[in-house]
């Protein structure tokens, strides 16, 4: 009876140990690096984002990486004089691939953004290359990270079991290739988490700072967008069994592109999200005064050259306003203005131009002058020998016609894209437009039936229109709600439109391209 007791005994103490071992993988796994299976997206769901009203970057100063003595990993933010900080670099694929470039700028970019989406570890600075489905943006210890957008904070990790602080906030209800959903942002490598979850955050409010935790060799932020259909958040493709089934390191997965299919098709491209749809705003109005902790990096503001003083650890926002000068315009959009001239100047496609005349535009049409005149100084609509003014427009055509208008030209190449074939005249447009941030990834929809709206939201992206200062919706049919509203209105305010319907919903016809097109004409003809 003694020795069955006994048996009992060991076979209740081996259960408790294998249930102790299950329960310590499961939480083993669930604190891991990857994946980050309890950050879900049924998280916090009763509580809703902020209407979406655009982006800012998450980092906007870096110091002058050119000087040896910030080269230093150990460099905090606030040992740094404000006199050499410089405006975080404009993000270029195209530039960072060329790594013979050794200009003061070319190294500043290269040296900030150190991985860029979908890259490997192979230094040749090509997206696509690996696995990596973030960006990852160097910066000194401390440097405050800022939220991108209005959100939803789902998820605080003070340090997962490599040491990883990181945050994980929610996005509902945004437009993205066509689908409305929720995105996820993770901010990884943080060295503080500021915000708390279940909380909503806005745009401009600073969530953490950047640090080297968890597998890091340099202190950075490592930012990723996921869509809503990833099984978890932060998504990444592979897992520690997957690297280990494949006889791979960490790194070595990456460079491999370890389930690289399922990196691309559950994230999106951070970059392209945020300059897409930059929208800097009211900066005083927008800031968080909540927070002790906010720096000058929370404000689009320029240095001071004559001054050297250092910035400190926990600035108010009253004694940074006293310090600095606030200057309100985006340093990426103040190199939007530079391209613009270039671009006009270049301008050679009116050597070809036959300058069509189309017996399907009646003389009678309120509209026909406006078409001839696009043709005669733009050398626009020489793709066919009808009009048809009925007819929809795909996106193909909307950014050739785009593009013909405002002088760029088609570069010359094959794209990567998918769905164009080889030989499409459409190739080199398309090439023009990636390098421009308004296509990405392996796709163009070129077939893709657009609406006015759509066009318009085209328009301003390609040629960044003066920002409407006013929320007062222009067309009476428009509304804030709708995510492309301050596409219109920047266009509107542009025009100098009216008070009347603009119907932007309405499938886009060649007609209505004309006349849009026509009154961007008419209103630079007027400035000139």
């Amino acid at each position: 009876m003694l020795i069955t007791n006994n048996k009992y005994i060991q076979y209740a103490t081996i259960a408790i140990w294998i249930c102790n071992c299950i329960l310590g993988g499961v939480i083993a796994i669930k604190q891991s690096w990857l994946p980050y299976i309890s950050a879900g997206n049924s998280l916090y769901i009763d509580i809703k984002s902020d209407p979406f009203d655009g982006t800012i970057m998450p980092i906007l100063y870096i110091p002058d990486w050119t000087k040896s003595e910030y080269q230093n990993k150990t460099t905090k933010f606030s040992d740094i004089p404000i006199s050499d900080f410089i405006p975080i670099p404009e993000y270029n694929p195209i530039e960072l691939i060329d790594t013979t470039n050794n200009t003061k700028k070319s190294i500043i970019t290269h040296y900030t953004y150190i991985t860029p989406y979908m890259w490997s570890y192979r230094l040749n600075y090509k997206e696509y290359d690996g696995s990596h489905n973030a960006i990852d943006i160097r910066a000194p210890i401390g440097t405050p990270v800022l939220s991108i957008a209005n959100w939803v904070v789902i998820r605080t990790i003070e340090a997962d079991l490599t040491g990883n602080k990181l945050v994980v906030i929610r996005h509902d209800n945004v437009l993205v290739n066509g689908k409305r959903q929720n995105l996820y942002s993770g901010y990884l490598h943080l060295s503080e988490i500021t915000v708390q979850e279940g909380r909503k955050i806005k745009k401009w409010d600073m969530l953490g700072r950047v640090g080297m935790t968890g597998i890091a060799t340099t202190p950075h932020l490592h930012i990723q967008i996921d869509t809503e259909d990833a099984p978890f958040h932060p998504y990444w493709p592979f897992s520690t069994a997957d690297s280990k089934a494949n006889g791979l390191s960490f790194f070595e997965s990456i460079n491999a592109g370890l389930w690289k299919e399922n990196a691309i098709q559950y994230s999106i491209h951070p970059m392209l999200f945020i300059i897409n749809n930059i929208n800097w705003g009211n900066t005083i109005q927008s800031i968080s005064t909540t927070s002790t902790n906010i720096d000058f990096s929370s404000f689009p503001a320029k240095p001071k050259e004559e001054t050297h003083e250092l910035i400190p650890v926990n600035a108010s926002l009253e004694s940074i306003i006293e310090k600095m000068n606030i200057w309100w315009s985006s340093p990426a959009l103040s190199k939007t203005t530079v391209q613009k001239t270039t671009i006009s100047s270049n301008y050679s496609n009116t050597k070809a131009c036959t300058k069509k005349r189309f017996w399907d535009v009646n003389s009678s049409s309120t509209w026909w002058k406006t078409l001839y005149q696009l043709i005669d100084s733009k050398c626009m609509f020489q793709d066919r020998d009808t009009f048809n003014p009925n007819a929809t427009i795909t996106q193909k055509d909307a950014m050739i016609l785009i593009m013909q208008y405002y002088g760029i030209s088609p570069t010359n190449g094959t794209s990567h894209f998918l769905d164009i074939d080889i030989g499409d005249s459409f190739q080199g447009y398309a090439i023009s437009a990636y390098r421009k941030w308004i296509l990405d990834g392996n796709y163009a929809f070129p077939e893709k039936l657009l609406s006015k709206e759509d066009f318009i939201e085209l328009l301003v992206r390609i040629w960044k229109f003066e920002k409407n200062p006013s929320q007062i919706k222009i067309y009476a049919d428009t509304s804030a709600m709708n995510l492309k509203f301050q596409y219109i209105q920047d266009y509107a305010f542009k025009i100098r439109a009216k008070w009347w319907n603009f119907n932007p919903k309405s499938l886009l016809t060649r007609q209505w391209a004309v006349e849009i097109m026509g009154n961007i004409l008419a209103r630079d003809q007027i400035k000139k």
